[in-house]
């Protein structure tokens, strides 16, 4: 499985027709009317687009399964003027001429109805019932009436049907369903069964919010991406690398079905799609309210309250994407510059009219005044909107505003992770102002970050902010650029130095103060074990930091969510962490700077591989590194490729595991999680058979996180080298940790290596009630499997069985995890941990010298060891070993 990068999908290797998912209780509902002898009918009604076809096609493969006579019509409108036209393929050839005489129609078509009755009248599918003549539509009702024909039925919620058919509902003679577009999780099914594997959840959170749910929309928005090479299989995760691109097939559906509407309603719909959204009263002035009503009716707008008016967009995001993709420059122009006029016209008294028109002069390329340009950046950065900023920013500097433009540029290209230019940017700023200047002081901040971030040059950063705190007179500000840089040391790898300069710092009555405080000590209490005071000082800091006035310079109050997630993580409440951290995923605005999504996604990762889901945390991290790559932002990169080879080691693919790693090492350190990021290549050793090479990379990163105060991160790798069979080189520190940290998980990873210390099953089995307690199921169910194994050992046959079972249980909620925890035997008497180093070197092929040399330990000891081993698990030899030990690769003959 392991490859240089991800592989593009073979398009014509997608199934012609996509599979059915999301409709299960409409399928139901179907196959009870169709017994139930008083229904006649079934009807499904919805949006175009939604589906409504493939279910119907659904339901006669159905009947057809159950023994029903079936047949299928379609209606177009090139059949409405003929009389039966959708019907003709299903009457007598003998009609000839009488075909307009629906009473010689009828009595010719009943007796060959009649003598297919059985076990039931004719299924009839008939799609786009909306379309039929009067002719057709009158005969149709006529023969559901008399219980000759079983009508399966499809129509646009927005299309008049006959009245004929109407009735037929409306009696009870049919049921109807109004099927509705997929939600997200219908999504992430349907791509999941069509491409073979998962997807991002960043990959089905774009499609679906493009698409709305409609399957015609996801199935053309996905085929696009497919043809463009921007949906990608990495490690069989599909994930997207650039933007969705429609079809010429969708850009014909929407084009149709605004030629459907007529010139004036495409005039409206043009305007919409340059102003959306924009208010009722507004639109109206440009265009005829029978027009809008129109529309409306025909479900092309959607109409929100905002405050005291009615604000107007277009239905469905597409529809204004693909518009304006076809509009003409000067068109667009045009109607922009119309936009802008309309709202100065009115005053322009809403809070965000300034950046409306700001925004669209600088899209229709006109000239516009740089206060109203610094004004509308302004309000893009109140409100997070930073592509926005960018833009409004980056114009108002060429119109000769004054310096704050510039610092609220440099701010906004470096949230959009464009760094070199960023820093450029504001060192220009820096040199306009001076230092007892207050866009000075928020200048060094981002500038700061933008060292020590974007470009890696943390050692600049910190002298920097040093050097610019030393040159501020005012106290306040000196105070400010000292919080910034305890949060520069905490990002730097040195955690306790960051907790000493912030505790340095006057306490102020100032929320930007408690916030920047707050910023700077939260991650450094995390990771030195107070994940709970860190918990509680992030819930409060993002009230607080959401409130700001004045938020220049402080990153979006998202980061202290981010804070909050890894706090509860770091205490053991896993289940809240990971329902916060879905909950903020979901929230993300289109117009997150990607940074956001990306450390959120490798946050959520890490809470996933802690909950036992390594499947789950291999979706989450492919989309940080996806995001990472698409950006050229490496630190995330890093911490996801190395919980990534984690999650494939667990699965069992130690090649995966090993590339990974092996990416990993060749992208620069990202020092305030450096010791986590040795778990992915100390797995990936113990996948490929080499657990004490595993074990000694673990133990060396947690020497080198004790000596930098990352006390959680140790005790995950101490815990770690446990599991991989050295818990009595690690038991003792972690009871130390246990005592200093704050929190359910240290203490559950120091009572789980304390069990493995010994040989009696109780101790093992109050670790795995600890990990399940806090929904750790991985590790519950390899505590659970280990106390199996010590009442094996006692004798206690009945308590082994019982704690397996319990283990079996476990692991099935670990999305096929396969941890050596997991590889029990069927033996009497276990394996030691020295037994087991010995006994998969030797089924990996590596002679009784090679062991030897690898584990300092003589030949002889070696062969002893595996005589001793081959006796408990019952083998006669090396070629069996494999099997006995459940390894991912069999003995080979080769291996000698």
């Amino acid at each position: 499985m392991a490859r240089t990068g991800p592989v593009p999908a073979d398009r014509a290797a997608l199934p012609l027709q996509w599979p059915l998912v999301g409709r299960g209780v409409e399928i139901d509902v179907f196959e009870t009317s169709l017994s139930d002898p008083r229904a006649h009918g079934f009807v499904i009604s919805g949006a175009p687009g939604v589906g409504k076809t493939r279910l119907g096609d659904e339901c006669l493969s159905v009947a057809h399964r159950l023994g029903r006579t079936v047949a299928r019509a379609t209606a177009t409108p090139g059949l409405q003027s003929v009389p039966l036209g959708a019907l003709a393929p299903l009457l007598p050839a003998s009609l000839g001429g009488a075909r307009c005489d629906l009473v010689a129609v009828f009595d010719a078509v009943a007796p060959v109805l009649r003598e297919q009755s059985d076990p039931g009248p004719l299924v009839l599918f008939v799609d786009d019932v909306h379309w039929l003549d009067e002719t057709s539509a009158t005969l149709l009702a006529q023969l559901v009436d008399a219980d000759l024909v079983f009508l399966v039925g499809t129509m646009r919620a927005d299309e008049p049907v006959s009245p004929a058919l109407v009735s037929l509902w409306l009696r009870s003679r049919v049921r109807r369903v109004d099927l509705d577009a997929l939600d997200r999780t219908g999504v992430d099914t349907l791509l999941h069964f069509v491409l073979g594997g998962p997807a991002t959840p960043g990959t089905i959170a774009t499609v679906w919010s493009a698409s709305r749910g409609n399957l015609l929309f996801v199935r053309e928005l996905v085929l696009g991406a497919l043809e463009s090479g921007h949906l990608l299989d990495d490690y069989g995760v599909w994930q997207l690398s650039g933007p969705l691109a429609a079809t010429n097939r969708l850009l014909e559906v929407v084009e149709a079905r605004v030629a459907e509407l007529g010139p004036d309603a495409r005039a409206a719909l043009d305007v919409l799609a340059v102003w959306t959204p924009t208010s009722v009263r507004m639109l109206e002035s440009v265009v005829e309210p029978a027009v809008l009503e129109a529309l409306d009716r025909s479900g092309m707008l959607a109409t929100r309250a905002d405050g005291r008016r009615d604000v107007v967009s277009l239905a469905h995001p597409l529809y204004g994407e693909i518009l304006r993709a076809r509009m003409p420059v000067l068109a667009r122009r045009r109607l922009l510059l119309e936009h802008a006029e309309r709202i100065e016209s009115l005053g322009a008294r809403r809070r965000d009219d300034p950046m409306r028109v700001a925004a669209a002069r600088v899209d229709a390329a006109a000239p516009a005044d740089a206060r109203l340009l610094l004004e509308a950046a302004r309000l893009a950065r109140w409100a997070h909107d930073f592509p926005h900023v960018e833009r409004l920013a980056r114009a108002a500097r060429q119109d000769g505003a004054p310096p704050e433009a510039a610092l609220l540029h440099g701010e906004a290209l470096h949230e959009l992770g464009a760094f070199a230019e960023a820093e450029q940017v504001l060192a220009d700023a820096m040199t306009s102002v001076a230092p007892d200047d207050p866009l000075y002081v928020l200048a060094a901040e981002i500038r700061s970050r933008t060292l020590m971030w974007g470009l890696q040059r943390r050692a600049e950063a910190l002298t920097f902010s040093r050097d610019a705190r030393a040159r501020c007179s005012d106290a306040a500000a000196a105070d400010e650029l000292a919080l910034n840089e305890a949060a520069l040391l905490g990002y730097s790898g040195r955690p306790l130095d960051a907790l000493a300069l912030a505790e340095s710092v006057p306490v102020s009555d100032s929320a930007r103060a408690r916030t920047l405080r707050a910023l700077a000590e939260v991650p450094a209490l995390i990771v030195t074990g107070k994940p709970v005071t860190a918990a509680e000082k992030a819930r409060v800091s993002f009230a607080e930091h959401r409130g700001l006035a004045a938020p220049m310079a402080i990153t979006n109050p998202g980061v202290q969510l981010n804070h909050e997630i890894h706090a509860l993580t770091d205490a053991g409440a896993l289940h809240e962490a990971l329902a916060l951290g879905t909950s903020a995923y979901q929230a993300l605005p289109p117009t997150a700077p990607p940074g956001a999504p990306m450390w959120l996604t490798l946050i959520l990762g890490r809470v996933a591989l802690l909950l036992g889901r390594p499947a789950t945390a291999r979706r989450w991290l492919g989309e940080t590194i996806v995001r990472s790559d698409e950006h050229d932002i490496a630190g995330p990169r890093r911490g996801a490729l190395s919980f990534v080879a984690v999650a494939h080691a667990w699965l069992g693919d130690p090649e995966a595991a090993a590339a990974a790693a092996g990416e990993l090492q060749r992208l620069p350190e990202l020092p305030h999680s450096r010791a986590e990021q040795t778990l992915g290549p100390a797995w990936a050793r113990a996948a490929a058979g080499d657990a004490p090479g595993g074990r000694a990379v673990l133990a060396a990163a947690a020497d080198d996180a004790r000596a930098s105060g990352h006390r959680v991160s140790e005790a995950w790798l101490l815990h770690d080298v446990a599991r991989l069979g050295d818990a009595p080189g690690a038991a003792d520190r972690l009871d130390e940790l246990a005592a200093m940290c704050e929190g359910a998980l240290v203490a559950a990873f120091a009572a789980h290596a304390r069990a493995a210390c010994g040989l009696r099953p109780e101790p093992f089995v109050e670790a795995a009630d600890r990990f399940e307690a806090i929904g750790a199921l991985l590790l519950a169910a390899e505590a659970a499997s280990e106390a199996a194994d010590a009442a094996q050992r006692r004798g206690d046959g009945r308590a082994a069985s019982a704690h397996r079972t319990r283990a079996h249980h476990l692991s099935r909620s670990c999305e096929g995890a396969r941890t050596p925890g997991l590889a029990t035997t069927d033996a009497v008497v276990p394996l030691s941990a020295r037994e087991r180093d010995i006994a998969t070197y030797a089924a990996r092929g590596e002679s009784a010298k090679e062991i030897a040399a690898r584990l300092f330990l003589s030949t002889r000891t070696v062969n002893n060891h595996l005589q001793n081993v081959y006796t408990k698990l019952g083998i006669s030899g090396r070629r069996e070993l494999a099997g006995a030990l459940q390894l991912s690769e069999p003995f080979s003959e080769d291996d000698r």
